[in-house]
């Protein structure tokens, strides 16, 4: 089956053929009739089956054909870049029909948004709130609205937006066309369906499961161990763009930052940054200026971005449909990719559920606990080869006997130069004494030669002999290496006169060569200071 055999203008037809569009998809084929007989529609099609075509080509075909006056349209979507995505494909394929269209979207500029509404266009793409912000300053006509569409109804309910969601329903006309899109039919939405449509048409193409065209694998592991398997993997695998996905907007820059250290050129997309840097991110990863794009679940839903090789959920998603979509981003359009899915201890409930996921098989690998930056990694492999050669090194460590001879080598020249640098203070120890014993002996022999000496300064030298012979008689009991060296003649009393001045000096280092401990001591060192003055 092709475009044309749905009777659709000539000037829709060219715009399809520009964009490549040939053949309808399954969610296509059974959802444009249904549109175009003016029918409501409820559909649940799987992530990345060409629901926006399924709305898209046939609202353009029934306002081609209408009066073309005021807003005919509303197109609410949960995001900025699905609402962009929708409003470019709008343009591409309306180009040579001359439908017009704008988004409203926060984070744009909100006076260019007026100054649109303002002018008038055929068809409004929007978020909820921005456009219930545009409303009160602008009073957006819809009294000509013909047609409804809530794409990714599941999501909007999802981030809240139900009570938005109905307060823009009550703006328009009851006498419209109502399409339903969403990937879950949720209870909220059944409720919301039931009271807004008006018997509703309802397609579904497959209950959301993931490609099969798309190899899964699940990773176990700590979450020191994320980022260099994220380098091995890159390493091993042959590709062009990888995604990455985490649950909060803090962990989106902080990975984008780490990626960045680590020579992967990155870059990251959440709800807190701008408008403009949301689209830069996202042109350059759709350029291919940057191969890897960290982003939060706004990217998980709806964007159509071609070749993406590797998903990786770097944490795990909160339930199993987000992780459907997640993972929906690559293998599209009936082309292989690759996801990876990195679960720590805490996310073994949720990982489980989607372990579990019918008709699903994911590849589930334990990363062994020693893997590191350094250990080894293969794609076919595994871990295997790396922990083997972990565990043998270990056990190598422990069992072999010359484990204590090298640590001991280590410490060999350590000890050696402890050696060489104790022996030197015990060679100045050693000579100081040596040169102290003679200097004080020499001294006892000058000053018994001297017969007017002080007697005050008798009686000190008389305690300062006794400490000296006491002190010999301790160093002669303590082994060391005193027996080799040269032993020192002393020669005989020689008369020789020592000035007073020279004297005192000598007497008072004698005594404060070894002070006594505590307050007394302290007390007792200033003594000899007293006396000597």
């Amino acid at each position: 089956m092709k475009f044309s055999d749905f009777s659709l203008s000539d000037s829709l037809l060219a715009g399809l053929n520009d964009v490549n569009f040939r053949e309808p998809t399954p969610v296509q084929k059974q959802s444009i009739p249904i549109v175009l007989e003016g029918k409501d529609l409820i559909s649940t099609a799987q992530t990345g089956t060409g629901k926006t075509g399924a709305f898209v080509i046939p609202l353009m075909e029934r306002i081609i054909n209408s009066d073309r006056e005021g807003v005919k349209a509303l197109i609410l979507s949960p995001t900025r870049e699905l609402a962009t995505q929708i409003d470019q494909e709008i343009f591409a394929i309306g180009y040579h029909s001359g439908i017009s269209s704008a988004t409203v979207i926060g984070g744009s500029d909100f006076s260019v948004q007026a100054k649109a509404l303002k002018a008038g266009v055929d068809i409004i793409v929007a978020t909820p709130g921005r456009l219930i912000d545009q409303n009160k300053v602008v009073s957006i006509d819809f009294s000509r609205l013909e047609f409804l569409v809530l794409d990714e109804a599941d999501r909007m309910l999802d981030m809240g937006f139900l009570p938005d969601m109905k307060k823009i329903i009550s703006w328009l006309p009851e006498n419209r066309q109502t399409l339903l899109f969403s990937a879950t039919m949720p209870v909220e939405i059944q409720k919301l369906s039931a009271s807004i449509m008006k018997n509703p048409e309802s397609v579904e193409i497959e209950r959301s499961k993931p490609s099969q065209q798309v190899e899964q694998r699940g990773y176990t592991l700590l979450s020191q161990q994320k980022i260099p398997l994220v380098k091995m993997i890159f390493k091993e695998l042959k590709w062009e763009s990888c995604i990455i996905f985490t649950s909060t907007k803090k962990g989106t820059d902080e990975l984008q930052r780490l990626l960045k250290k680590e020579g992967i050129k990155a870059e990251s997309i959440h709800g807190d940054r701008t408008q403009d840097e949301r689209n830069r991110a996202l042109n350059a990863f759709k350029n291919g200026q940057v191969p890897v794009i960290v982003a939060t679940d706004v990217l998980a839903r709806g964007i159509d971005i071609k070749g993406v090789s590797i998903i990786i959920n770097y944490d795990v998603p909160n339930n199993t449909d987000d992780y459907i979509h997640r993972i929906g981003r690559t293998g599209r359009y009936d082309k292989s990719g690759i996801a990876i899915t990195f679960a720590t201890r805490r996310d073994s409930r949720t990982f489980q559920e989607i372990l579990s996921i019918k008709g699903n098989s994911i590849k589930n690998i334990e990363v062994p606990s020693e893997f590191d930056e350094k250990s080894g990694f293969s794609w076919e492999s595994g871990f295997g080869s790396a922990s083997e050669v972990a565990r043998e090194t270990s056990h190598e460590e422990k069992s072999s006997p010359n484990r204590g001879d090298s640590s001991s080598r280590k410490g060999g020249k350590h000890s050696k130069v402890q050696d060489k640098r104790s022996a030197g203070r015990n060679e100045k120890k050693t000579v100081t004494d040596h040169q102290t014993e003679g200097s004080s002996d020499s001294g006892r022999h000058q000053v018994a030669a001297k017969s007017d000496e002080d007697p005050a300064l008798a009686r000190n030298r008389g305690k300062e002999d006794k400490r000296e012979k006491s002190r010999g008689k301790k160093e002669q009991g303590k082994p060391s290496d005193v027996s080799a060296q040269p032993a020192v003649v002393r020669s005989a009393p020689r008369s020789v006169i020592i000035p007073p001045v020279i004297e005192k000096a000598v007497s008072r280092n004698k005594r404060t060569r070894k002070p006594s401990k505590g307050l007394f001591g302290l007390i007792k060192s200033y003594i000899p200071r007293f006396r000597s003055q």
